[in-house]
């Protein structure tokens, strides 16, 4: 019964993901009003009623948000609890980190899907609306999850800095992953690691290393022979 149900969410999210790749790439060439669904699903093989099993529009299909848009691994993620004997937050990045890196293995992400997401994007400026709609969301699920698995209060102010920072990371990782200068051979989880490697050495480096000596006191006379 578990290898049937693990078939069947293969099966649904390779259809996705095919979806969206044509989808992106038919707005790149042809602009949004350029194809039909109908056209959509013959060039995938699928039916209209099985396009819309999964996807609400045209615009959803293009910016990747499925009806039923769950993430299992940040569920599992957000159940989980951290190791009590680690301080709260420290492994946060690597984890965040590895999730990000699913995520993208699972959605089969390449440079040439990428290239014609952001043409897809140029075509038509309005679709940044719903991808920045889906990215306030997914934050919220995010900051949510670290929470819940960190067992810490929703509003910490270190959460919202570490989900900040991370994000920054990740778009730094996929600018750098997807750029023409890539190389064919490169992971994008090894490109993450990278762009984490040096944010941990920034953080050791502008920690600081003891308490502070405070200034050693002055004599009033010192400050008449200073000003002579």
């Amino acid at each position: 019964m578990a290898t049937t149900a693990g078939k069947m969410a293969q099966r649904r999210l390779r259809t996705r993901v095919e979806l969206t790749a044509a989808a992106r790439r038919l707005t790149a060439e042809h602009g949004l009003a350029g194809f039909t669904i109908e056209e959509l699903c013959a060039s995938v093989g699928i039916s209209r009623r099985t396009f819309f099993n999964h996807f609400a529009s045209k615009d959803d299909v293009v910016v990747g948000v499925a009806l039923d848009d769950d993430d299992e691994a940040l569920d599992g993620y957000s159940s989980s609890r951290r190791d009590p004997r680690l301080p709260p937050l420290s492994t946060v990045f690597d984890d965040l980190g590895a999730l990000v890196v699913e995520r993208v293995e699972n959605v089969g992400l390449t440079r040439g899907q990428a290239a014609h997401f952001k043409a897809a994007l140029d075509r038509e400026p309005r679709l940044f609306g719903a991808m920045m709609r889906q990215g306030d969301e997914q934050r919220r699920r995010v900051v949510s999850a670290v929470a819940a698995h960190e067992g810490l209060d929703g509003g910490d102010p270190r959460i919202d800095v570490a989900v900040t920072l991370l994000a920054g990371l990740v778009q730094r990782a996929f600018e750098r992953f997807f750029s023409a200068e890539g190389r064919d051979d490169e992971r994008f989880d090894a490109v993450l690691a990278d762009q984490l490697v040096i944010a941990r050495e920034l953080f050791a480096a502008a920690a600081p290393r003891g308490p502070a000596s405070p200034p050693a006191p002055t004599h009033p006379a010192d400050h008449d022979r200073k000003a002579l």
